[in-house]
């Protein structure tokens, strides 16, 4: 390499560098707010409450009913834990009711769905299988902001088209501030996890789980010609 072209490369490489430093928050904070795709509230039949972070979601589930935005919360009860099997805590599902009530959600207007989901897909299939008989109702799903987009996502396949009734009402995150979220603790492992999270989705139950399988029994009859051919020759 010529001492121009070196020069030139490490320039280019200094600007790079500068240039990254300096927007590095506003491209963190986009990827930020990139996972939050919730929207204004409009009328619906059911909120469809999803379990997790109990100090927020609850409280904008309730809100949303007491204003008249829905008449009824969905929660779909939780999967047993090792500490709820041992009363050690109470089930998600129990403290959202409680929640729910506390916030003045009467008993009768919360409708618990007994799957006993343990993730954000299980609560999908289980709003999914609620709407078979109910194909008009209209449903907000309330849930963090961060956790939106893996949510509506996870929504969108299992209900395999029905979405039109289906809309996602973010609940803010109180625990640390989402502009400068990798500044804090609890900020790096929440939107870390997440990304990983949503990753993950992709893989297990996303269309690249398809092809990443379609590819792998393509290279195993790949291989199995070449061994064939190999035995015949």
């Amino acid at each position: 390499m010529s001492r121009r072209r070196l020069i030139v490369g490490l320039l280019f490489a200094a600007a790079v560098a500068t240039l990254l430093w300096a927007t590095y928050p506003c491209l963190l904070r986009a990827a930020a707010r990139w996972l939050d795709v919730g929207k204004p509230p409009r009328r619906a039949d059911y909120v469809m409450l999803l379990l997790g972070d109990e100090r927020t979601r609850p409280f904008v589930a309730a809100a949303l009913v007491n204003a008249g935005w829905a008449r009824r919360v969905l929660v779909a009860e939780s999967a047993p834990t090792p500490k709820t099997i041992d009363q050690i805590l109470p089930p998600h599902h129990e403290i959202a009711r409680k929640i729910l009530f506390s916030r003045g959600v009467p008993p009768e207007k919360i409708v618990v769905l007994h799957v006993a989901a343990a993730t954000t897909h299980d609560e999908a299939k289980a709003l999914a299988a609620f709407l078979e008989d109910r194909a008009d109702a209209r449903v907000l799903v309330v849930t963090s902001d961060y956790h939106s987009r893996r949510s509506r996502w996870a929504f969108t396949r299992a209900l395999a088209g029905r979405t039109e009734g289906v809309s996602f009402v973010s609940a803010p995150t109180d625990y640390f501030d989402v502009d400068r979220w990798w500044q804090d603790q609890w900020g790096m492992m929440t939107i870390g996890s997440e990304y990983l999270k949503l990753a993950f989705y992709v893989l297990r139950y996303g269309y690249l789980a398809h092809w990443l399988a379609a590819c792998g029994g393509l290279a195993l009859v790949a291989v199995w010609i070449r061994r064939r051919e190999a035995r015949l020759f």
